[in-house]
C-alpha cells in the first residue's frame, strides 16, 4: 500500500471518529437538558434550554388551536449521517406552551388533538 492511500485511510477513520463523538456529545447534551424541562415553559424558553432542534413539525388542532413538536436528537440508530424522527425525543407544545414529551406521549396527541373527526360532515 502506497503511502498515499495510508493517509487517505487515516483521515476518513479520523474523519468518523471526530463525527461519532460529536454526535455523542450532542445526544448527551440533549438527555441532560431535558431534565431542566418544565410543563407549562413556553417555546422559545425550551429552544432556551435545549437550543436548536433537529426537525419539527405544525398541526393545527381540532379545536383551532395550535400544536408545534421540535425534535431533539438523543438515541443514534443509524450511521448514515441523517437524523431521523425514530432518534429523536418530541418535545410537544399546544399554543406555544410545553404539554409533555417522548414518543408515546407525541403519539396519543396527535391521535387525540390532531385525528379528523369522521362524523364531521
Amino acid at each position: 500500500m502506497g503511502k498515499k492511500k495510508i493517509s487517505i485511510i487515516s483521515l476518513v477513520i479520523l474523519i468518523l471518529f471526530i463525527s461519532i463523538n460529536c454526535w455523542q456529545a450532542i445526544q448527551g447534551r440533549n438527555r441532560k437538558n431535558l431534565m431542566k424541562l418544565e410543563l407549562g415553559m413556553t417555546k422559545n424558553k425550551v429552544v432556551q434550554v435545549m437550543g436548536t432542534p433537529s426537525l419539527n413539525e405544525a398541526y393545527k388542532t381540532r379545536d383551532e388551536g395550535e400544536l408545534a413538536i421540535l425534535f431533539y436528537y438523543t438515541n443514534r440508530k443509524w450511521a448514515n449521517g441523517n437524523i431521523t424522527k425514530d432518534e429523536c425525543i418530541p418535545i410537544v407544545f399546544k399554543n406555544g406552551k410545553l404539554i409533555g414529551w417522548g414518543d408515546e406521549f407525541y403519539q396519543n396527541i396527535l391521535k387525540v388533538e390532531v385525528e379528523i373527526k369522521k362524523d364531521s360532515k
